[in-house]
């Protein structure tokens, strides 16, 4: 019986799986009701299972529907994987690629990214986001994304995991906080005015675990998840960010402001770029990938042998 049940159905199924409702998932397929219907029983006695409990506002995947859902996921995913290979290796690799960015970096990279992707795959289009990195988490787990870049602020418990940069942490603004220009002590933050990001944004969570093993009370005066946000408060007023010294390099901050090195201790930011796991990554986007990965990494190789940050 399992002849009978073609790739169509299998996405119909799952579109009233995700619907939840089976006239949105006709009106979302550009079907009548009654076809998808009609269309979702014949599966039903084809594998001679229920795959939903009929309510009041709609249906839910009973015990052994989640099971099917999960199988045509597999399935349907298989069968767009087979025709998106058999194509990119025919013509060579194409379709949507869509990057989550952190901010500095589309500034940095967005371009030169473009540019070496039209030049090289031109059927491949380039689709950039940019936000922070539990946002870009989230996109890559739920397949909004298929590559994104992500901080973290401890070193990576992951042998394979791709890190693309490490740099210090460094405290940002007008003036120096102490006679030292280079260096601070992270005690030394104690009762700093500061411009952090919220919780649970990984630099902020990695500064109140050190601020509260050490006993130092983090003055916290303004929380931006903006980097714009952030460099307007530092520009105006008698306050202090906490960056990386490579982005005070690549933007050229120093030039503005002074940074100096968070130490005892130092808190190292890495930059790791992750693909998502929710489908398989097509060949435009392994390509894309490599490229980002090869321009990042000689943009830090250029940007440390200028020295640290001033």
């Amino acid at each position: 019986m399992a002849d009978k049940i073609d790739i169509q159905t299998l996405r119909l199924f799952l579109k009233i799986a995700e619907l939840g409702n089976i006239s949105r998932a006709a009106d979302a397929c550009g079907l009548s009701q009654p076809s998808v219907s009609r269309s979702l029983k014949a599966l039903e006695q084809s594998l001679n299972a229920p795959l939903f409990h009929r309510t009041g506002h709609g249906v839910q995947p009973t015990a052994i529907g989640a099971l099917a859902i999960e199988r045509a996921r597999m399935v349907v995913d298989g069968c767009d994987g087979f025709v998106r290979d058999i194509r990119e290796q025919a013509n060579g690799p194409s379709g949507i690629v869509s990057v989550a960015l952190l901010t500095a970096y589309m500034r940095a990279f967005a371009a030169d990214l473009f540019d070496e992707v039209r030049r090289k795959y031109p059927g491949v289009m380039l689709r950039m986001v940019e936000s922070f990195s539990v946002q870009h988490e989230e996109w890559l787990a739920k397949g909004q994304v298929d590559i994104a870049l992500i901080t973290q602020y401890r070193a990576p418990r992951v042998a394979n995991e791709d890190v693309l940069a490490q740099s210090d942490l460094a405290l940002v603004g007008q003036k120096p906080p102490t006679a030292d220009k280079s260096d601070i002590l992270f005690r030394d933050l104690h009762g700093l005015p500061l411009v952090l990001p919220a919780t649970p944004n990984g630099l902020r969570v990695r500064m109140e675990e050190e601020a509260h093993r050490q006993g130092v009370q983090l003055r916290v005066i303004f929380e931006a998840d903006s980097l714009e946000a952030q460099l307007a408060l530092i520009r105006r007023y008698d306050c202090y960010a906490i960056w990386s010294e490579h982005l005070v390099r690549q933007e050229n901050y120093g030039s503005e402001f002074h940074a100096c090195r968070i130490t005892q201790p130092s808190l190292p930011r890495y930059v790791v770029l992750r693909t998502t796991t929710h489908h398989p990554l097509s060949r435009a986007a392994r390509e894309v990938a490599l490229i980002l990965r090869r321009l990042i990494g000689n943009a830090h190789q250029i940007c440390n042998n200028n020295g640290p940050c001033s």
